[in-house]
């Protein structure tokens, strides 16, 4: 997997081989970093189900402050680990390798709040989105402008709103679409 912009733009990411793990592809990064482009500079990003790193490394390379990433699946996180070293990014990047429903409470708990939020289940896992909208909408983990971004199959139906955040926008990609999530008060 090659990143498609910002500093990094064109290095080159492990990805951990077999099929449980489905990275991000350049064309729908690419598709999101173009809509989020004004939002990134100075974001505090949290990847949830973030693999091997693509999405939040790349919001990182096009200006965002820090990324919190979150993967439990060993494979995968063996090649976030070394993506993260590769691209010196250290400092600027939390890892959570606890699986997400954990990760949101202990982010809750700490009071964390983030600008951008990439949710990327396994696509069988229709449930995990529910689950993962629900939390992020009842916590307070969402910063005031923050927004929410779902990837997902373009077939699989997720809601329009839920609990305190509703949708704003959906772009399809191939079989992928992004569904993106903003607090209903402020849903533009």
């Amino acid at each position: 997997m090659r990143i498609s912009g910002g500093r990094f733009r064109g290095r080159m990411l492990k990805t951990p081989k077999g099929d449980a793990t489905r990275p991000t592809s350049g064309v729908v990064r690419e598709t999101l970093f173009n809509i989020l482009a004004a939002e990134l500079p100075g974001a505090r990003v949290l990847d949830l189900f973030a693999g091997s790193g693509g999405v939040a490394l790349e919001a990182l390379g096009r200006g965002a402050a820090h990324a919190t990433l979150v993967e439990h699946a060993r494979p995968a996180l063996a090649c976030l680990k070394a993506n993260i070293a590769a691209l010196a990014v250290g400092e600027a990047v939390t890892v959570m390798p606890i699986p997400v429903t954990r990760a949101l409470d202990v982010l809750a708990r700490q009071d964390a709040q983030f600008d951008l939020v990439f949710l990327d289940p396994p696509f069988a896992a229709a449930a995990a989105y529910q689950q993962a909208l629900a939390t992020l909408a009842g916590a307070e983990l969402l910063a005031e402008d923050g927004v929410i971004v779902a990837q997902h199959d373009r077939r699989l139906p997720l809601p329009d709103a839920v609990g305190a955040v509703k949708r704003v926008r959906r772009k399809e990609i191939g079989d992928n679409a992004l569904s993106f999530y903003r607090r209903a008060s402020l849903a533009r």
